[in-house]
């Protein structure tokens, strides 16, 4: 196993040797799967480093916790079930019919659960590796090599207001991005998505709540204000558009403003790459959301959050997610005449690759 420090390869016996530290330069391990780890310290920071795009990027522990599971669990190939069935259908059909008969059933069951596993992963990835086994790799890896830099703190709550300039307080936003939770808000905030893309940044719950109060009257001062929501695929998520629309501290009385929907919502996720979570809480919420929300949702979509099916935001990468949010404001400014969400293709952008195919928004204005 190589050393993250000076990419010494140590062997098993020398790692013994040295007392689980690397023969060169002496800096300890923090994982070995010959002991009772199943990763190595470069997977791990192999990891760390595509997350945060070389440490481009800032991250929450949920999306680690989501990455980390992609990365070490990822969908496995059909290709030896299918060379088992293979074989065992060349031998019922050259062998004697019992011999044949036997490889035959052997190779079936071979290839029967692979296919099982794979129709299962193509509708949902599984997080082997829980939350608080992860958050404890995390605490191991920064004892023996320092904090990791983009991730990203618990959010602050602040109640203590925070004075803004006067001279600044007097403008107001073309744009609000609208997030469900706070660590949405958080994660959006740390990586200057407000600052680059000029637009504010709350939550519908009041975060960031020191200039909360303050951000929303500037808000108000735009007639014409574009508002984009975004929120997990869970029966309180899907509300959010419903809830801006209805609360009079929100939009009910600015009959201007548009929001646009940009999800996620079950349609955007079904028969995708996706970990998608499951309780009875969240199917009873589902059944009893208002009758306004139910009835703009598809029946599948209803069927899927009735069965406590949920998705959250933190389990697309950040790439991912800071793409979505980019492309739906673009998009806004130009809408398709047929208005649709989001795709998302592949497992929620783990491995670098292109996973926004088309791309529009639904607005309620």
């Amino acid at each position: 196993m190589k050393c993250v420090k000076c990419q010494t390869d140590n062997k098993l016996k020398e790692r013994k040797e040295n007392n689980g530290k690397c023969s060169s330069c002496k800096h300890e391990f923090t994982f070995d799967p010959k002991l009772s780890d199943s990763f190595t310290d470069p997977f791990f920071a192999k990891t760390i480093s595509a997350i945060s795009v070389n440490d481009s990027l800032y991250f929450t522990p949920r999306q680690f916790y989501y990455f980390f599971n992609a990365r070490k669990y990822p969908a496995k190939l059909l290709w030896p079930g299918f060379v088992a069935l293979g074989l065992g259908i060349f031998a019922f059909l050259v062998l004697p019919w019992a011999l044949g008969f036997i490889f035959l059933a052997m190779a079936i069951v071979l290839w029967l659960p692979q296919v099982r596993n794979r129709l299962r992963l193509e509708f949902r990835h599984e997080a082997k590796f829980s939350f608080e086994e992860t958050g404890k790799a995390v605490n191991r890896w920064v004892m023996n090599n320092g904090k990791i830099a983009k991730l990203l703190p618990p959010p602050e709550i602040s109640a203590l207001p925070t004075k803004i300039n006067e001279e600044v307080t007097a403008y107001s936003f073309d744009r609000a991005v609208i997030c469900d939770r706070t660590e949405t808000a958080h994660f959006l905030i740390a990586n200057n998505f407000h600052f680059e893309n000029n637009c504010a940044v709350l939550t519908v719950n009041g975060y960031p709540q020191n200039i909360f109060s303050t951000v929303l009257e500037m808000l108000h001062r735009n007639p014409e204000l574009k508002v984009y929501a975004l929120h997990d695929a869970s029966p309180s998520g899907v509300q959010l558009v419903h809830r801006l629309r209805i609360t009079p501290t929100w939009f009910a009385n600015s009959s201007g403003v548009t929001i646009y929907e940009l999800g996620l919502l079950p349609r955007q996720l079904l028969k995708r790459h996706m970990f998608v979570c499951h309780s009875d809480e969240s199917a009873n919420k589902a059944k009893a959301m208002p009758s306004a929300v139910r009835d703009n949702l598809q029946p599948d979509e209803l069927r899927w959050l009735d069965e406590g099916k949920y998705v959250e935001l933190e389990s697309l990468s950040p790439m991912t997610l800071l793409r979505l949010l980019r492309e739906g404001i673009a998009k806004s400014r130009n809408p398709q005449e047929d208005d649709a969400l989001v795709i998302l293709d592949g497992g929620g952008g783990y491995y670098g690759g292109s996973d926004v195919s088309v791309y529009s928004v639904d607005s309620f204005g």
